[in-house]
């Protein structure tokens, strides 16, 4: 795991060494042990190292081929390493190290672009050509590790992290107001959206190529299986399903450095590290919770670790540790991300940390057996909208729904609106955060909005596109939503940022490709069972985990966010807001936010995420946007 990034001119003008030294020093959490830099005529690159695999000083990068005019950098890891390796040393390639990145160059003098489709792994590269005078760059199929582009007339940068991206044009960047739109309606900006114009992010299982004078094309290379579901009993998915898990978690094991997990307690997490624990006895995992009970799941986490024997590692945190870490988190994420859930993934990276340099993690369960509760509403919401007329959903059921919330129904009365606005909505409104100003943008925008481009379409943005496989269902279409967008942009962005600015490796099993499409194949009705979601990974996880911990209600990895923003949270937005620097620029109208803000304090509405958004906005623009705020400020009293 490691920050890579570069500089490519069309003019071949070499590029300042203190520009590239500055964008290393931009990513050096991301790499602390190494670092290094590549100038030749119009490229530079730049890379810095987290040692993994191969920790002598043959691991390092840039790295080169036998006669040095291709090299390449490279973030992640590339678990079938060893039997590209072996097949390129039988063509004639000679090696240097053995370690994973190595493979890259010669693999590319050997099949091209071809190579990314042979790559099980995760990872984002930079490869340059000097004899063709050819950069390539490219991201593994689900998105695991980010790679940032920006592009302007005879200038290409790319880099690991934004910040880095920015350091690369002394930061010359403006602010794109359409992904601030996103980020307050999303709580994240989709891609290939960033929030500064010109940059964006490559997306996941695609290459991108410039050569010479031509213009930058990018190429997918990977998509999910097209072919309809297979037939199996459920006895024979449940071994599939075991044993392609297994193998992925014995490949996400390989390192020559200690190797740790995560625990949530939940079933993703719970299933994985139990299958380490069979390859790596007393493997140590890791776990974050709250004094509040309802949100902390560590009674769960510790009955999984007691029954693996793993060596467990816990920690407690309350409020105030939002607040000394927060300003440092906004840093690193170089740009507004609102899943506060990035507080504990950080703070149980760096517990990780302080015990081993890789963890493995349970992401991706949920994507690939219908766990989150909008892909399931999105399957039910069509059949709901088949079965119950349109004029009853715009007239009468919105007043049925009503009547239930005030007998006492909250939770019914929810759920029906929700399923009747879903099935009336367009395409991608269903994934939109109701907790968000998504609807609340009329009031809450600024005037600095009139100048946003017209035809943005928030919603859209929001929405992944179609599956082109033939034979897609409506739950396997929601599924690729989810990972064409949620998982890349949110999750895998909140988990890749949170670990690596504690200079921690993160590995997901459930993301391996050949996981991921063995899962894909599977009925629906095994993924998701008359609103049973997860039915078949649950039975699988019942076998190697008590089942209690496995058939209880999900909680998620969220803060007790409605009783914190009634304490120090709430006072610590209410000074900013006295100073507002969105107001000032005419970003946000004041008046919406500080009545959210009195509502929540008072008791009388949740605005948790709505608040969360302001505070980490408003610390965005002081931060990276203005740096009127330095990073290491604890916001704490």
């Amino acid at each position: 795991m490691c920050g890579i990034g570069g500089v490519w001119y069309a003019d071949r003008r070499e590029p300042a060494r203190e520009v590239l030294s500055r964008m290393s020093l931009a990513m050096k959490s991301r790499g602390p042990d190494d670092d290094g830099i590549l100038i030749e005529e119009g490229i530079g690159l730049v890379h810095r190292r987290l040692s993994i695999i191969d920790l002598s000083d043959a691991g390092r990068c840039p790295v080169s081929n036998e006669d040095g005019t291709v090299n390449a950098v490279h973030n992640g890891e590339i678990y079938n390493f060893a039997a590209l390796r072996s097949e390129l040393i039988e063509a004639g390639h000679q090696f240097r190290s053995s370690g994973d990145s190595e493979v890259l160059v010669h693999g590319y003098e050997e099949w091209g672009t071809g190579l990314f489709a042979r790559l099980d792994g995760m990872f984002a590269v930079g490869i340059w050509d000097s004899p063709r005078r050819r950069l390539l760059l490219a991201r593994d199929r689900i998105g695991e590790k980010p790679l940032y582009l920006l592009r302007k007339p005879g200038v290409l940068a790319f880099a690991s992290t934004l910040n880095a991206i920015r350091e690369g044009v002394d930061g010359d960047l403006g602010v794109d107001l359409s992904a601030i739109e996103c980020f307050l309606s999303h709580s994240f900006i989709p891609h290939p959206h960033t929030v500064w114009k010109d940059v964006e992010s490559l997306p996941p299982a695609h290459f991108a190529v410039i050569e010479g004078q031509s213009e930058l094309r990018m190429e997918r290379y990977w998509d999910f299986p097209s072919e309809p579901s297979r037939t199996v009993t459920v006895e024979e998915a449940e071994q599939l399903v075991e044993e392609e898990l297994d193998r992925s978690v014995q490949a996400r094991l390989l390192a020559d450095v200690p190797v740790g997990g995560f625990l949530s307690g939940g079933v993703d997490s719970s299933l994985v590290m139990a299958l380490a624990a069979r390859h790596s006895p007393s493997i140590d995992t890791f776990s974050v919770g709250f004094d509040e009970e309802d949100f902390s799941e560590l009674p769960y986490a510790r009955r999984v670790a007691e029954h693996i024997g793993s060596n467990h590692h816990e920690l407690v945190f309350q409020s105030d540790s939002i607040l000394k870490i927060l300003p440092e988190l906004v840093w690193q994420y170089g740009q507004p991300f609102g899943d506060s859930s990035a507080v504990p993934t950080h703070l149980v990276s760096r517990l990780a940390r302080d015990h081993v340099k890789v963890c493995l993690s349970g992401d991706g369960g949920d994507e690939s057996f219908a766990g989150y509760w909008r892909s399931a509403s999105l399957y039910y919401a069509d059949l709901y909208g088949r079965l119950v007329p349109s004029f009853l959903r715009k007239n009468a059921v919105p007043g049925l729904a009503s009547l239930i919330g005030a007998a006492g129904g909250n939770r019914l009365a929810n759920r029906l609106e929700s399923m009747n606005r879903l099935s009336m909505a367009p395409p991608g409104a269903g994934y939109a955060n109701r907790d968000s100003w998504l609807d609340w943008r009329g009031s809450l925008l600024g005037t600095a909005f009139g100048d946003v481009d017209p035809t943005h379409d928030v919603i859209r943005c929001r929405a992944g596109r179609p599956f082109s496989g033939t034979e897609a269902t409506l739950l396997q279409q929601a599924l690729y939503d989810d990972f064409q967008v949620q998982l890349t942009d949110d999750y895998l962005v909140k988990v890749d940022v949170a670990s690596m600015a504690a200079s921690l490796e993160v590995r997901p099993p459930m993301l391996g490709h050949h996981f991921v499409e063995s899962a894909w194949n599977l009925p629906d009705h095994y993924k998701l069972r008359r609103g049973d979601r997860k039915w078949l990974l649950k039975r699988v996880a019942a076998k190697l985990v008590p089942p209690e911990v496995i058939y209880r209600a999900k909680k998620g990895f969220a803060m007790p966010m409605r009783i914190w923003w009634r304490g120090e949270l709430a006072t610590v937005l209410g000074d900013l807001m006295q100073n507002s620097r969105c107001v000032e620029m005419g970003w946000l109208q004041a008046e919406p936010v500080k009545r959210c803000l009195e509502e929540h304090v008072a008791g009388t509405a949740e605005h948790g995420t709505r608040l969360w958004l302001i505070l980490w906005l408003e610390l965005w623009v002081r931060i990276v946007l203005e740096g009127s705020m330095d990073p290491g400020t604890s916001l704490a009293a």
